[in-house]
């Protein structure tokens, strides 16, 4: 059947209708709903080695789609919405690019220069997105930053109130352009990794600065824990009213705030609250969601400072967000490797902080989780240290022993057990490698050494049964701490770093620092346990 150039579409499409011709027999295949994937899939990604691989996307419903990658192969139908997923075989590392086929009905995608090794997500706030082109470091780090076997995704910021199926971001090959903007800490764990274990490696990076843990859990996991109800309530009333608080923020909150800014009073712009990064499971939704479940080999965690003003909640919040993700993944206890918040710039008196860190190293509890710890860096006036090198390397001892299974000094010494004798108190560790040292931090300064250790251990404090703290002489005895004051006769509790910005000194000889602890259970500060960034109704 032959028609004229000139007769239009629409005439043509009529003519084919009259004569009985269905629509779908003309059309190009495009039109009939081409086979799509998420843009975690792309040219120059990391696949998981070693796992199962789903890989998944949405055809018409009905149309068989085929899968293959590095000899593995398989296939799948798309449900009624469209829907399909294909699990491949385990694959063996392959540092030689090879190709990811996807075929439809209508459409072949090609993804090329992908590579087998494994695959890591970063995710947190500040101080994770705290950029390689802000590191101490960064003038001798950037222009070295040429690795072909390394790999960089960057999930772009995006809060939603439903789970979304795509995010906006691709895979880059590392090179100083796409290195300079990723996450520092990101970025020294990940090259570790690839040079210590010669394996291709992705990071994705999935962070926001100023951002609390229930933002990055699923309504779901929020839902899980009866606790956590004032953050589920939080959420549903900002899904149900976002168009008033929307408005309200337009027409009364910026108002205010630009008045405000003439006269110098109030220079930090305010969050419209129906689309802010604090709002419950909202960064979920628009930035972990869209990643599931894309294999990876574990997550490095750095968060907590958002969370300050309630710790007794973020003791259930933490422990919560690893449990959501590795339920929402179906993969496994995956290592989850989170780092101890560091100093604390403390501005407000109330010391908030060292119940975070005490949740933290609570959260060692939970299976196959690593902490750590960063007390000594940074800088008590700067919440955003520079140092991400020694951090970083600090991280990936943990991920050599909990995700490789290595056996080495991973951690700095952590409380164990205390022992009263007479006016002193002894107290043991785990994890004091060689030995028990008093050492100093590594200088955040290129270039600079660390400063010469103390004389003496700082940062200890007893208390006898009134519970009234002192400043504590502390005294390294083998791989025990003996502390004592002449103030309190009869010690019954210690603490050790217990302050936003601690100066603190013990450590083990392999360099890595002591987690802060203490040994009472006192209430700790909370300053609305029910705190929201909105205003909800009364019960």
């Amino acid at each position: 059947m032959n028609f004229p150039q000139s007769l239009s579409l629409i005439s043509l499409v009529g003519r084919l209708l009259c004569a009985g011709v269905g629509i779908a027999t003309f059309l190009p295949a495009a039109a009939r709903g081409d086979v799509k994937m998420p843009s975690i899939f792309g040219d120059h990604m990391v696949l998981q080695q070693g796992m199962k691989l789903p890989v998944w996307g949405k055809a018409d419903p009905g149309e068989k789609v085929m899968v293959s990658v590095g000899g593995a192969q398989g296939s799948a139908t798309a449900d009624e919405q469209g829907r399909w997923r294909v699990d491949l075989d385990p694959l063996p590392v392959s540092a030689q690019p090879v190709v990811l086929e996807v075929r439809g009905a209508g459409n072949t995608l090609k993804f090329s220069d992908v590579l087998i090794g494994d695959v890591w997500i970063c995710s947190g706030q500040s101080n994770m997105a705290f950029t390689l082109g802000h590191a101490s470091n960064a003038s001798t780090e950037i222009p070295r930053a040429n690795d072909d076997q390394f790999r960089l995704f960057r999930v772009a910021r995006k809060v939603a109130y439903e789970p979304q199926s795509d995010c906006a971001g691709k895979w880059e090959i590392c090179t100083p352009e796409s290195a300079a903007p990723f996450s520092a800490i990101g970025y020294f764990f990940g090259r570790e990794v690839q040079e210590k274990h010669h394996v291709p490696v992705g990071m994705i990076g999935s962070y926001v600065g100023g951002t609390p843990a229930q933002a990055w859990t699923s309504l779901e996991g929020l839902q899980a824990e009866p606790s956590l109800k004032p953050r589920v309530d939080e959420f549903l009333y900002t899904k149900v009213n976002r168009d008033k608080l929307k408005e309200q923020y337009e027409s009364v909150t910026l108002p205010a705030w630009k008045k405000a800014r003439e006269t110098k009073k109030d220079k930090r712009k305010p969050m419209d609250p129906s689309d802010a990064q604090w709002m419950p499971t909202g960064l979920y939704n628009g930035m972990i969601a869209p990643l599931i479940p894309f294999t990876i080999k574990g997550v490095i965690w750095y968060q907590g400072a958002n969370n300050m003003p309630n710790a007794m909640e973020y003791r259930t919040l933490f422990p919560a967000v690893i449990k959501d993700w590795r339920k929402q993944w179906g993969q496994s206890d995956f290592p989850f490797l989170f780092i101890q918040t560091s100093l604390w710039p403390n501005k407000k008196g109330e010391e908030y902080m060292p119940g975070i860190r005490e949740a933290q190293l609570m959260t060692l509890s939970v299976p196959v989780t690593g902490m750590t710890v960063s007390i000594d860096l940074g800088d008590k006036d700067n919440a955003h240290f520079k140092n991400k090198a020694d951090l970083s390397h600090r991280l990936f001892l943990n991920a050599e022993h909990v995700a490789y299974g290595k056996d080495l000094v991973y951690s700095g010494p952590i409380f164990k057990t205390m022992k009263a004798e007479g006016d002193k108190l002894r107290l043991s560790f785990d994890h004091t490698g060689s030995g028990l040292i008093i050492g100093s931090a590594p200088s955040d300064k290129l270039g600079v050494p660390s400063a010469p250790p103390a004389s003496t251990l700082n940062g200890f404090a007893v208390a006898g049964s009134d519970m009234k703290f002192v400043p504590a002489n502390a005294v390294i005895d083998g791989n025990t701490v003996v502390v004592s004051s002449d103030k309190v006769k009869q010690p019954v509790a210690v603490r050790y770093g217990w302050a936003d910005a601690p100066e603190v000194n013990l450590y083990n000889k392999e360099g890595l620092p002591a987690a802060t602890f203490r040994t009472d259970s006192l209430p700790l500060p909370v300053r609305d346990a029910k705190k929201s960034h909105i205003s909800l109704p009364e019960e």
